[in-house]
């Protein structure tokens, strides 16, 4: 066995070195972080006391109800009537075996626009706007027991 190099030699003793330093390194940061000047404060805002604020416009309104627009059916009918109602389309029209649809749809639940959510094929732009205004109504977003418009994406799958 041939005896090591001096690199190696050197090597070893630096490592020794710093492995020596490490553990006092490390004690000296946990203690100092430890008895630093923020531990001895007190704990949060205004010394640990509660901040009292005013609201000048009322009470805050409260959510009772909120439910998301939903297609009558559900997704499944929903996936469904956009591809048969594709599928009659004049210009056949080109889809990925999955495509993101944005709907919009107002406080009635009517839908307003239908868009493909990620492509600019202004023939598959315009053959949504035709599905969509065929959609039946929806049963509309809601707050509150108040309908109010939301956008609902979708994965449309083949």
């Amino acid at each position: 066995m041939q005896p090591p190099c001096q690199c190696c030699i050197f090597a070893e003793k630096t490592m020794k070195t710093y492995s020596n330093l490490i553990l006092p390194i490390l004690l000296a940061v946990t203690v100092w972080a430890a008895t630093g000047s923020d531990s001895r404060a007190q704990s949060g805002i205004n010394g640990g006391k509660p901040v009292i604020t005013y609201n000048t416009y009322g009470p805050l309104p409260q959510i009772k109800t909120q439910f998301p627009p939903a297609f009558p059916g559900g997704d499944d009918k929903l996936n469904t009537f956009v591809l048969n109602q594709l599928d009659d389309a004049e210009n056949p029209i080109k889809l990925g075996r999955k495509t993101w649809l944005t709907a919009t749809l107002d406080k009635t639940g009517k839908v307003i626009e239908l868009v493909p959510t990620y492509d600019a094929d202004p023939t598959l732009k315009k053959e949504l706007a035709r599905v969509g205004a065929a959609m039946p109504h929806w049963r509309a977003g809601t707050i509150n027991d108040r309908g109010v418009a939301k956008t609902y994406q979708f994965l449309l799958r083949r």
